[in-house]
């Protein structure tokens, strides 16, 4: 059966087409000095892609609880989805990537006394709760409000996992375009990072749409069975 393609297949098609080509970037023209190094580019891209993800759910709860559209909720919901995998991918990233390229840690990939580290996990388990707390709540509008609330409430672990390293003294290396030797100098590295960027970004916008479209469809099915239940009695 020949798939046919929907709009939506078209941003996975540029995600994926922009990774490759990163690829090529990444290993044909970037040198490094430790290959490990090529974990930054997607380090990186994931943790934007988690803040982002996060940020806009913030922005559709505000927006639900203002209009009472359930397509808001919605995008807040799966917006969170899509930043709880990108968020966990950066923790794990950042734990290989540091441990590789840095004596601090002591082949140890954790250190609960490391503030991005440790409030980057609370971000993490944050969202993890707001979306258990979702699935425990049957009645749909109630649903909506309230887990519009918790997204809410749950923002501030955003800027504060990004913060920590700044306030707080951390392991985390701090941009610093200034030093010479900073992998921002490097115009193919920073070509590198902002391929994946907006190809991660693209990928964003493909999955949650998918999710819509999958949160539209359990809908509609949902209603067909209540008017068949209404049929029978």
């Amino acid at each position: 059966m020949i798939h046919k393609f929907k709009k939506n297949d078209y941003f996975l098609i540029a995600s994926l087409s922009l990774l490759i080509i990163n690829l090529f970037l990444i290993f044909g023209f970037a040198t490094f000095d430790e290959i490990v190094y090529v974990i930054f580019f997607y380090h990186v891209s994931a943790a934007w892609l988690s803040y982002f993800s996060f940020g806009v759910s913030l922005i559709s709860h505000i927006l639900y609880l203002k209009q009472k559209k359930m397509n808001w909720s919605n995008l807040g919901k799966n917006s969170i989805i899509v930043g709880v995998f990108f968020v966990a991918f950066t923790l794990i990233t950042g734990s290989l990537w540091f441990n590789a390229t840095s004596g601090s840690y002591n082949n140890i990939y954790w250190q609960w006394s490391d503030p991005r580290q440790t409030t980057t996990l609370i971000l993490l388990l944050s969202y993890v709760a707001y979306l258990i707390f979702r699935n425990f709540i049957e009645d749909r509008e109630k649903k909506a409000k309230l887990s519009a609330i918790l997204g809410i409430v749950f923002f501030p672990t955003v800027p504060l996992s990004y913060l920590s390293a700044i306030i707080f003294t951390s392991l985390h290396p701090l941009i610093n375009p200034g030093d010479p030797g900073d992998i921002y100098w490097d115009s193919i590295k920073m070509l590198s990072l902002f391929f994946n960027l907006i190809a991660i970004t693209l990928l964003f916008i493909y999955l949650v749409r998918e999710l819509n479209e999958l949160d539209l469809a359990k809908q509609t099915l949902q209603e067909l069975l209540q008017a068949k239940m209404e049929e029978g009695k």
